[in-house]
């Protein structure tokens, strides 16, 4: 396997104001439509004033973060054109799902078809990051290294995803492999917490 270094992620902020609350970062500032959207996810998943500002905090947080993204929905961001996209949990709910998107009750994966997740906490629980397309990711990238309990490979049939730890030196150390479709709610201690790359399909 080819060695790839670690890139160090530039930090960045920028605010405006959307509603009254706290606005998506100037990355995302350019979709005229993204207010109104917001707005209407807002009060599909009834949703107050004060639960729009912490999900936009935290949208915000992950964009400064990891320039270059769009923020697509009142929970959710995408970069490289849709075929990355990370999931917030709605304000009362544990597991992240998009507003519209049906609920999965505890313990169950929700990766949409042909779609690889990765997911923060046990039981597919926490921020959802998911990839479309065949490609190995840093998960710096999106400041998501070092923060995967569980994952669900909800690819085509017998496609397989590999996930790697960075030994810090040199090298990418296998973790894990799973071959779609397949889930796993608890990577285990040895493993937690440790995936740095994913090579998808």
């Amino acid at each position: 396997m080819r060695r790839i270094t670690k890139w160090s992620v530039t930090l960045t902020a920028a605010a405006m104001a959307v509603m009254g609350l706290a606005g998506p970062t100037s990355a995302t500032s350019a979709a005229g439509s993204l207010p109104s959207t917001i707005a209407a996810q807002a009060a599909q998943a009834g949703l107050d004033k004060a639960e729009v500002a912490g999900l936009q905090r935290q949208i915000d947080a992950q964009l400064s973060a990891v320039p270059g993204g769009k923020q697509t929905g009142v929970n959710q961001i995408s970069w490289r054109d849709g075929r990355t996209v990370m999931t917030f949990p709605l304000p009362g709910e544990k597991k992240a799902r998009a507003v519209g998107e049906a609920f999965a009750p505890t313990g169950t994966p929700n990766c949409s078809y042909l779609w690889t997740c990765l997911y923060e906490h046990a039981n597919f629980d926490g921020r959802r990051l998911t990839w479309s397309d065949c490609n190995f990711v840093n998960l710096a990238s999106w400041s998501f290294n070092d923060q995967t309990t569980s994952w669900h490979n909800n690819q085509s049939s017998g496609t397989r995803t590999y996930v790697y730890n960075w030994n810090g030196v040199n090298a990418w150390v296998l973790l894990w492999t799973s071959t779609a479709p397949s889930a796993s709610s608890n990577v285990g201690s040895a493993n937690n917490d440790k995936a740095d790359g994913i090579q998808v399909c």
